[in-house]
Order: structure tokens, then sequence, then C-alpha cells
């Protein structure tokens, strides 16, 4: 089995695609196993990881979130982010902040809420005096809730993988983890913008406010019918993907009346491309995961983890420093394909909840999205801010800092995930 990290290791240096390298380590795990035999089960398991219905909603929600991004959403949740918090010390970023929390779910990925967000907020916050590193790093550090708080692609993925957690269970687990990830931040960032003097944006009046708030409410109610409709058991999350592509559809063209034909034809062009790549990365995650399964490498891991120590919190804390380490190198997606095969049976075996160990890898690997030294959305928010990576690095400590103090509370404190879960009478076991 080892042979098979060093050639992952191996093709991830040479820069070949993660999905490539996914499938190609799978690949030679399979021969190393059971040579040019074992290679008759990678049409099998692709077509196992793709068949999963619960997957038919991914194109859905990216169709959803690319007529709503080409309907002029971003700039009408940033509005009404402004109307309420601009007021304040530091008005700006925590605008860009609460657009992130409001924009959640809607784009998919962090990186792309970071471009969304970021080329809106970022220049014009350097325009108002804040700081070029500053701006990056309150972007690319807000930008990791999207994908925590639901609707979230990377939690239909994940919930595909496993029969122990549902993409609504883990949709309702998401709601209070993604909340505290948005206020930690909140926080940090009114204590720098007070130590630094950061500027107030003007007062809106009431008048103002409810403005602000018409013309971002067709935007801000995509979620709460997505997930109002998924939580009380009207629709299943295929419907309801479906549901939110068509309202996408009908407000940009009836009601923003900013959708073109080109736009539709663009959307559509660019959910079959990310539909694609998903279902390809999935597919060969799930050549790897196999491979991983057959060697008997999660019950190894899970005995080295009880030599280590029975301690929960310290195997929670072992676990917590390898998903940040790998989630600075890889994005979510492929952070979650190639990790959560290999641990979650691990840590189920141990006796964690499946459905709050779920949430503590999605907050885990997003805020390794924004973490040095690899840190993706970092990287993209530096490059839109036109400062060096290193002066954006030493800008975001802070915000991680913060992330992480958030990531603790959730992973030590499960009731504050399982919370939303059980009220609304949700199984995940």
């Amino acid at each position: 089995m080892s042979s098979v990290f060093v050639i992952f290791f191996i093709f991830i240096l040479m820069g070949i695609p993660i999905a490539y390298t996914i499938g190609l380590t799978g690949m030679w795990g399979l021969l190393s196993a059971g040579g040019y035999d074992f290679l008759s089960i990678i049409p099998t398991r692709i077509l196992a990881a793709a068949s999963n219905f619960i997957l038919v909603s991914i194109p859905l929600f990216i169709l959803c979130s690319e007529f709503l991004n080409r309907s002029g959403m971003t700039d009408r949740i940033i509005n009404f982010a402004l109307s309420l918090m601009g007021k304040y010390r530091g008005g700006l970023s925590h605008v860009n902040i609460g657009a992130s929390i409001l924009f959640a779910g809607l784009t998919g990925t962090a990186v792309t809420d970071t471009a969304a967000i970021g080329n809106i907020l970022i220049p014009t916050m350097k325009e108002k005096g804040y700081g070029a590193g500053y701006s990056a790093a309150v972007t690319a550090s807000s930008s990791v809730i999207g994908p925590i708080i639901p609707p979230s692609l990377i939690m239909i993925v994940y919930a595909s993988m496993f029969k122990e957690v549902s993409v609504i269970s883990m949709f309702a687990a998401g709601i209070i983890p993604g909340v505290i990830v948005g206020l930690s931040l909140l926080l940090i960032s009114s204590l720098i913008s007070i130590r630094r003097n950061y500027p107030k944006e003007r007062s809106y009046s009431l008048k103002e406010i409810m403005e602000t708030t018409r013309e971002a409410l067709w935007a801000l109610l995509t979620p709460i019918i997505i997930l109002g409709a998924i939580l009380t058991g009207v629709t299943t999350v295929t419907e309801a993907g479906a549901i939110a592509a068509l309202y996408a559809l009908l407000v940009g063209v009836f009601v923003y009346k900013s959708l073109s034909f080109k736009d539709i034809y663009l959307s559509l062009k660019n959910t079959v491309v990310l539909s694609g790549i998903i279902f390809f990365l999935i597919g060969a995650a799930n050549i790897l995961g196999w491979v991983v399964t057959y060697s008997g490498l999660t019950e190894t891991m899970g005995r080295a983890m009880m030599t280590v120590s029975s301690n929960s919190i310290i195997q929670l804390a072992m676990v917590n420093i390898l998903f940040l380490i790998v989630g600075m190198f890889l994005d979510i997606g492929p952070a979650v394909v190639i990790l959560a095969p290999i641990i979650t049976p691990v840590m189920i075996h141990l006796g964690f909840d499946p459905l709050h160990f779920a949430m503590i890898m999605m907050v885990n690997v997003n805020i390794g999205n924004a973490t040095p030294p690899m840190g993706m959305t970092l990287m993209v928010a530096s490059q839109i801010a036109e400062v060096p990576y290193e002066r954006a690095i030493k800008e975001v400590l802070p915000f991680i800092t913060a992330e992480i103090i958030a990531l603790l509370l959730i992973s030590y404190l499960p009731q504050l995930t399982l919370w939303v879960p059980t009220i609304l009478g949700l199984s995940w076991g």
C-alpha cells in the first residue's frame, strides 16, 4: 500500500490534475493488489459511484447557481448587507463576511465565492483605505463559509459515499456550524477594524434598507425555498434542486430581466462541464477507495489510533490536524473524496457519531482551503487584490485562528451540530 501513496504524491508533484491523479493511483493499487485481472473492477466501481440517485441533484444545483450568478444576484446581496452592516467601524469587511453568509451555497465552491464577492468588494475596500492584504484575507477566509452552510454540493457528494448519513441530515447539521464560523470572523473583523480605525460607511435610512431588501429578496429567498422544501419533507433533495433551477431561471428572466439567451446557454454549458468534472472525480475516488478498503488500511489506522490514545479528545485532535494539513494543499472536493473513505469508517468504528464527524470534516477542509501555504481561496483573493501572497498570509492568520477556535467548539460540543437535526426529527444513524 505504501507504493500507492508514493505514486499519488509523485503525480501531485508532477502537476497532473487531481482527478487523473486519483484514478491513476487507484489503477496502480489494483495492479499491485491483483495484477491485470483486477483492472476489470474499474468500470464497475465507476458505475457504482456515479449511479447513486442523490447525485442527480448536483447538476441541478450547479445550474441554479449559474442562473443566479448571471442574474446580478451578487450585487444585490452585497447592497443588502451594506445597508445593514456598513455603518459600523470597518463596515465593508463586515459586509464581505455577511455577503458570504448570505451567498452561502449558491455558487457551489469556496473559490467561486471568493471570485464572485472579491471582484466587487476588494477593489472598493482598497479605495476606502483598507489594506490590500487585509481585503484579500477577509474575502478568502469568509468564502469558506459557503460549502458549510447548506445547500452544499460537497455535502451531497459526501452523503452519496456513506449510508450512515443523509443529505437532508447534513444540510440540517451544517446550519449552526456555518453560523458559528461566520460569527467568529465578524468578531475578529470588528476587533481589527477598531484597532486600525478602518472607515465606517454611511447609515442607510429605513426606506433605503427596505429598498435594498426588496431588490435582494428574490435572491435571498433561494436558499430558504431549497432548505424549507427539503427539511420539511415537501420535496426530496433532487426535486428541490430542480425547483431551485427553475426558480432561478424565472427570476433571472422575468424579475431581474438580466438573464439573456446567451447567459442561459453558457449556464447550461458550464453545468455540463462542472458536473462532468465532479462525476469523474467521484468515480476515480471510488476506485482508490476500493483499493484502500481491500488493503485493510482503515482497520490498521483504527488500531494505530487506539494505540496512540483511547481518549476521544486526542483522537479528534489528531484527525483535525490531518484534515487541516490536507486542506491546505487540496481543494475541498478532492480532499473529501480522498480522505472520507479512509478516515470516516475508522472514526465510526471508534464510536464517533457519523453526522457529527461528517460536519467536522466539512468545516475542517474548508478552513484548510484558506490556510497557507497553499490556501486556494487566499491565492485567488490575493490575485484580485494585486498583493503579494506573503502579505496576504500575514493578514489572514487572525481569521484562521478564529476559524480554528470555531472548529474546536464544533468538534468538542457535538450538540451544536446535532441540535437542528434532532429538533427536526431527522435520522442519521
